[in-house]
């Protein structure tokens, strides 16, 4: 009896592990693959019929942005690559093929938008020879800012199973919007720190840790506050929207906080401003929780809260 119990079990966990092996290889392939693509058409884009010179490429690279480039078009050949490698996978769960490809394209999309931002914005980034040059700094947002929808394309999670389908693909729409909005909150405020100049010398107050919390809170609330509007649950929605009003106002407060230490930077100079600067948001919230009937009432710690398994792919 023992033994037979055993078996069953093993045959029964069997599926489920051999699909998640069939999604990371499926992934990891496409990661791989269209790394490969990229640099091809990078490198040689003869290839592929282009000019061995593409004005735009060259443009690239007088701005000395080749590396940021690469990212973005590494990311929009893997999109549709991952989309490729996670279909047969997703046909045999008889998952929803045609909603997967609409999420695919969308993904696409925003990347490709993001891409036209970061060309706008990158005067904000100081390149590799610039002096005070930040290293990857500009790379290492980008990456934050598309990771979400590469993870969840690359996951095969845009392939959602049948069965109160809407409600999950609702879910997984919800994920990554709060994720994306709350990392572009985060490159925002991260950078509007760098480069806060009034005074000049209170700047560090408003970098770190300051910049990242008021980003990446009103980041969070402009998510929630979409995300609530793309839920169909009348309690979600109304929870999502009190998160948003929450983050809203303790980003404002972390902001007005961060403000007023930067304003040390007229009287003393900048490596004594990051000293007061970096504890300040955390003395914040420290204060915020013995004064909750005051402060409370506008800084509240709350993590941000997204549905389960609305990334990674389905069961």
């Amino acid at each position: 009896m023992t033994p037979t119990t055993v078996t069953g079990g093993s045959a029964r966990e069997t599926p489920p592990r051999r699909a998640k092996a069939a999604r990371i290889a499926a992934g990891t392939t496409a990661g791989v693959a269209s790394l490969v693509l990229a640099l091809l058409l990078t490198t040689t884009p003869e290839r592929f019929g282009l000019s061995p010179s593409p004005q735009l490429f060259e443009r690239v690279r007088a701005e000395d942005r080749a590396s940021d480039a690469f990212i973005f078009v590494w990311a929009l050949i893997a999109l549709p690559v991952a989309g490729v490698l996670h279909t047969p996978p997703a046909l045999a769960r008889r998952a929803r093929i045609g909603a997967g490809w609409a999420l695919i394209a969308g993904y696409w999309l925003y990347v490709a938008l993001m891409a036209l931002v970061a060309w706008q914005v990158r005067e904000f980034f100081p390149g590799p020879d610039a002096p005070g040059k930040n290293g990857g700094l500009f790379g290492a947002a980008i990456l934050m800012v598309i990771g979400t929808p590469l993870f969840a394309v690359g996951s095969g999670g845009v392939f959602r199973t049948p069965g109160g389908e809407g409600a999950r693909i609702r879910d997984h729409l919800t994920a990554v919007t709060v994720l994306c909005c709350t990392f572009i909150g985060l490159v925002t405020g991260l950078m509007s720190g760098y480069h806060f100049a009034f005074p000049r010398d209170g700047y560090p107050a408003m970098f770190l840790p300051g910049g990242i919390l008021w980003g990446l809170l009103a980041g969070a609330a402009l998510g929630m506050r979409v995300g609530a509007l793309l839920t169909n649950s009348p309690d979600s929605r109304r929870r999502m929207t009190d998160d948003a009003g929450s983050f809203a106002r303790t980003s404002t407060a972390v902001l007005a906080c961060c403000l007023c230490v930067s304003q040390l930077g007229w009287l003393l100079p900048g490596w004594a401003v990051a000293l007061i600067g970096l504890p300040a948001p955390y003395v914040l919230f420290v204060v915020a929780g013995r004064y909750e009937e005051t402060v409370g009432r506008w800084v509240r710690y709350r993590q941000i809260e997204l549905p389960k398994g609305a990334l990674w792919a389905p069961r």
